[in-house]
């Protein structure tokens, strides 16, 4: 914009009405108007009042053309020096023939400035008496029209925000509940925290077995007899925690996976009933400097992907062989112990160990002398893309133990124990598919006895990974039983789960180091294109969510048609190997194949449907064989919240 000083250079051929093409060279003759420069609400490029020039200019063309008889192009360039475009104007002196028409023109001209002036004043008005009319919102898309010339009220635009005064962890305690796949409860700051949850599985499964499997127990046969089953697979109630910020606690129990009987005897429908038992009973302090998490009371211990996961969501209805022959069948799983957990970039890279007491009750205590263990878990994630849909998952887990002292033998009569107390371990394994509730009710497939070592040590090895819809899962275990030998005692409570089957020499054998082992993989493939969730917390897979959940409602209410959505639905298949035969002692070899459909009908509820086919291996002390094949097929209704 020119200065007061400055000159407004007006060429004029004739008067303009809107925007023209360039003038380039054009000869208006002589006349060059020269106007000192002031500014004025309706100017243009702050030049003169535009029904002032209007005038001005028509008679300077009229005058001009007439004197000169010169014919120029209908254009009139207005402009400021140092404009980098003058403003240029088309003319309509061309249709304006005589001074009545400019006279006409200018009165138009001044009507519209009066009404403008007019309506300049009622706003005044109404600015003065607070009535103005509101301005227009602008949407969220229009983008400023220019920015601030002066730096401060560019400052002044800006919102300035409040600094967030200290709070003290544990003023806030207001609760406020919510549903986020359980029932729970917290506070603003999240330092207070309740969850209350639980889980029921109910399981019906049907059987077909070959010769060798179908014999009794004297013969190789399986002890107990598989038989089909309707039955109660978990049914557990949960509330966790968490108080101050970084304490946190939980406590859940089971109330049908135990059985009240001795564990001597193997139990009818008649005397076996429910008890409930403790799984989670513990309280950590997160957040400790160098240790990280510390975890105290009867918990999972850190050894083996599959044991961490939990049986809410399995992707198959049981764990592997090898978890129930090596991941502590007589406990539920759980030991009364301490834990430390760490991580670091990210969780990308973690580790966990702890010290727990062997145990073979599920009530989360033990009362005998020795029989602890060390336990611990390095895991990494040389992948980890886009919230874990793509991921590689490396682990290893191993355990030294001494394993527990128990009594050598149970009276007959009143159950009591009786014997001295010796270092014993028993590895077992039920099948993919189990019969019946939980305990000596099941059938099993693979058993080394009762068998008495100095000390044990157990490695695991974990290579998981996920990529959008497709996963795969596989673990590798191994035992070693050092200075391992049959029970000295032939005649005790325990002879119906030592050597019933004969697979075990003469009693007091010494065996020494006996090694067993055993694997799996899974492959599997969601068909809506879901991903696997993953926890970086706990190192493992955690809650699949369906895209939709599953619903059938009727468009336009009643008669019209069905909509649907189909909730996730999942495909695998996983191999599975377990041996417990070395040396003189004959436990049974099994491979299994096991196809998997699992429908997911909203995150809180599944069915799964599971066909197994199983073939067992096994030739007893007395060459009895019972070695077949034992095909399986099991649906379950899972639902937990």
């Amino acid at each position: 914009m020119a200065k007061s000083s400055d000159k407004v250079v007006c060429t004029v051929s004739t008067l303009y009405e809107n925007f023209a093409v360039p003038p380039d060279q054009v000869d208006c003759g002589p006349l060059a108007v020269h106007f000192d420069h002031y500014r004025s609400p309706f100017t243009a490029h702050g030049s003169l009042p535009l029904a002032f020039l209007r005038v001005i200019f028509l008679l300077a063309s009229l005058i001009g053309s007439a004197q000169s008889g010169f014919c120029a192009e209908d254009f009139l360039v207005i402009g400021e020096p140092g404009d980098s475009a003058p403003l240029e104007l088309r003319s309509v002196a061309a249709r304006l023939d005589s001074f009545d028409q400019v006279s006409d023109a200018l009165l138009q001209e001044r009507v519209k400035i009066a009404a403008l002036e007019t309506r300049l004043e009622q706003l005044e008005k109404k600015t003065v008496s607070g009535d103005a009319e509101p301005l227009p919102t602008p949407s969220a898309t229009d983008k400023p029209k220019g920015k601030p010339t002066d730096k401060a009220a560019a400052d002044t635009s800006k919102e300035v925000k409040k600094p967030e005064e200290p709070y003290e962890i544990g003023t806030d305690k207001a609760f406020k509940s919510k549903w986020s796949d359980t029932l729970m409860a917290e506070s603003a700051h999240k330092d207070f925290r309740v969850k209350i949850g639980g889980r029921t599985q109910v399981d019906a499964v049907a059987f077909s077995t070959g010769a060798g499997p179908e014999q009794s127990a004297g013969r190789a046969g399986l002890a107990p007899e598989l038989a089909n089953t309707v039955d109660l697979r978990r049914a557990r109630f949960r509330i966790e925690g968490r108080m101050y910020e970084v304490y946190d606690w939980a406590c859940e129990y089971d109330f049908v996976n135990q059985l009240n009987v001795n564990a001597s005897t193997i139990p009818n429908e008649r005397d076996a009933g429910p008890l409930t038992a403790v799984t989670d009973l513990w309280m950590q302090i997160r957040e400790l400097p160098i240790l990280g998490t510390v975890r105290v009371g009867n918990q999972k211990d850190p050894y083996g992907f599959e044991h961490l996961t939990s049986s809410r969501w399995l992707n198959f209805m049981e764990r592997s062989f090898s978890q129930d022959a090596f991941e502590g069948p007589f406990n539920n799983g759980f030991l009364p112990g301490i834990q430390i957990m760490n991580s670091a970039y990210d969780g990308r890279v973690a580790w966990q160990v702890g010290e727990f007491k062997n145990t073979n009750n599920p009530f989360g205590f033990s009362n005998s002398n020795g029989g602890s263990q060390t336990v611990g878990r390095f895991v990494m994630l040389p992948v980890f893309e886009d919230e874990g849909r793509k991921l590689l998952h490396l682990g290893v887990s191993g355990r030294t133990m001494e394993p527990q002292r128990r009594s050598s033998g149970y009276d007959q009569t009143t159950g009591d124990p009786t014997g001295p107390t010796l270092p014993y371990t028993r590895f077992r394994s039920r099948g993919d598919i189990r019969n019946g509730p939980p305990g000596p009710l099941n059938s099993i497939y693979a058993d080394t006895g009762l068998l008495e070592a100095n000390w044990q040590n157990m490695i695991g090895l974990e290579f998981v990974g996920n990529n959008g819809p497709w996963s795969f899962q596989s673990e590798y275990f191994g035992s070693w039983l050092y200075n391992a030998r049959t029970p000295s005692l032939a005649d005790n409570g325990y002879q119906n789960i030592k050597n019933t089957s004969g697979q075990q020499p003469a009693p007091g054998t010494a065996l020494g180091t006996v090694f067993y082992q055993g694997c799996y993989a899974e492959v599997l493939y969601f068909l809506t294109g879901e991903s696997r969730t993953y926890s970086l917390i706990e190192s493992r897979f955690d809650r699949p969510i369906p895209r939709n959940n599953f619903y059938v409602v009727r468009e336009g209410g009643r008669g019209g048609r069905p909509a649907v959505s189909e909730g996730a639905w999942q495909l695998g298949v996983r191999y599975n190997y377990l041996c417990l035969s070395d040396g003189q002692v004959n436990g049974g070899v099994l491979n299994g194949m096991t196809l998997g459909l699992n429908w997911l009908m909203n995150p809180n509820a599944r069915i799964y449907f599971n066909y197994d086919f199983t073939y067992r291996q096994f030739v007893n002390a007395n060459n009895v064989n019972g070695s077949g094949a034992i095909n399986g097929f099991g649906t379950r209704l899972a639902f937990d919240f």
